[in-house]
């Protein structure tokens, strides 16, 4: 346990405070973004994937813009400003019925939603240090994680819409919550140590940016293809049982995936991740059975666990300053919510793909992302794993020594 808190600097507080932060901002979006079309503009129409991908784009652009003014304010009080005005303006839903108001109430909760997230991620990157940033993400997605998909799935198959909104609101004044634990206060807050003068090359951003994107793009559009495939050909409890199987492998992969992050650097879990998603994609495609999408499922979950830790909280950080932070975080979520945007414009051109081709062309692209994490440097300072490796041994050395004494006695 010593080691695993070595080098780690966010107090319990300012994890808990992050935690909700991050647990709020995801679920508002699924719930909001996807329930709420559904009753403005109808479910099963054209429509509706149209605004779906509209919304995205609303953040993609709000981002960019806010992570040039983001950078000096005060963090917390740019979250409580914004978790206001959303809850407001998605309350301004149940005040009209006129399908054009309440698409720019809906757009408009997406960008004070954007601006209030991008000052979430600055403030963890204020709070951690990188010797320990992937142990604090891994454990903030491995307790939120589970949170998110109970909230979703225990959701009733068909909420009426003044709950959705409702839930919406609640979700959307989470981040007030954090008021009682008064982080506000400077000596709750982590001292930063690690005030390095870091601008790293474009080429280094470049080189981890890549990988993400072909991550996010498949995921959303030849990875969807899959699922499509599944669900068709199987039955929904087992598809529901392979979602389990999932979450679970998620929440296991960003706890583990941050440890090993920390301990032995980033490429490590990133590289090992796409290659496994890499053959699972292609196993999906060859090998048709129950056993095979078990793995597949798992396999996906592990994935999607260790690269939301890492490039939600971890890489960008990495990457950032106390200048750029903002920025660099920006980078991450608009690949993010670009990539959920194109899936939702291209979801029946990407039905009409055999689930083969699928896979195939996903394990291809796939291997092709980890060439550029071969050619990037190492986010994680050296010094730092040669620390691990000492401490490794002065606690063998200790145990053999209690051992020792304890025979003599």
């Amino acid at each position: 346990m010593n080691l695993i808190k070595n080098g780690v600097l966010l107090t319990k507080r300012g994890f808990l405070v992050t935690m909700i932060l991050y647990f709020t901002f995801f679920t508002w979006y699924y719930i909001f973004s996807i329930l709420v079309p559904r009753y403005v503009v109808g479910e099963f129409t054209e429509n509706y994937l149209l605004v779906n991908a509209s919304f995205n784009f609303v953040i993609v652009i709000t981002l960019l813009l806010a992570s040039s003014f983001i950078h000096g304010s005060n963090e917390l009080r740019v979250i409580y400003e914004s978790s206001i005005f959303t809850s407001i303006v998605t309350i301004l839903l149940l005040l009209t019925s006129s399908m054009i108001l309440r698409l720019m109430i809906f757009f408009v909760a997406g960008i004070f939603f954007s601006i209030g997230q991008l000052a979430c991620f600055t403030y963890f990157w204020n709070l951690t240090v990188p010797e320990g940033r992937g142990r604090a993400g891994g454990l903030i997605g491995f307790l939120s994680l589970p949170l998110f998909y109970s909230v979703t799935f225990l959701m009733p198959e068909t909420p009426d819409f003044s709950g959705i909104v409702m839930l919406s609101v609640i979700l959307s004044l989470g981040p007030l919550v954090i008021k009682l634990l008064r982080p506000e206060k400077k000596e709750m807050l982590t001292e930063k140590k690690d005030e390095r003068e870091y601008y790293p090359e474009k080429r280094t951003i470049l080189l981890y940016s890549i990988p993400w994107v072909l991550f996010s793009l498949i995921n959303m559009t030849l990875a969807k293809n899959v699922s499509i495939n599944v669900l068709q050909q199987f039955s929904s409890s087992f598809y529901l049982s392979l979602i389990g199987l999932q979450v679970i492998a998620a929440v296991f992969g960003a706890l583990g995936g941050g440890i090993i992050a920390d301990f032995f650097g980033r490429r490590l879990p990133l590289a090992f991740s796409l290659t496994l998603y890499g053959i699972s994609s292609a196993l999906a495609g060859l090998v048709k059975t129950y056993a095979m999408f078990c793995f597949v499922y798992v396999a996906n979950g592990l994935n999607w666990g260790i690269l939301l830790t890492l490039y939600s909280l971890v890489v960008w950080g990495d990457l950032a300053n106390k200048e750029s932070c903002a920025k660099r975080y920006s980078i991450g979520l608009m690949i993010f919510y670009l990539a959920q945007g194109i899936g939702s414009l291209l979801t029946n051109q990407i039905s009409q793909i055999p689930l083969l081709v699928s896979s195939l062309a996903s394990c291809f692209l796939i291997f092709l992302s980890n060439i550029p994490l071969i050619l990037a440097p190492e986010l994680l300072s050296p010094n730092f794993r040669e620390k691990i490796r000492l401490r490794l041994h002065m606690d063998a050395v200790r145990k053999i020594g209690r051992k020792l004494s304890q025979n003599q006695g």
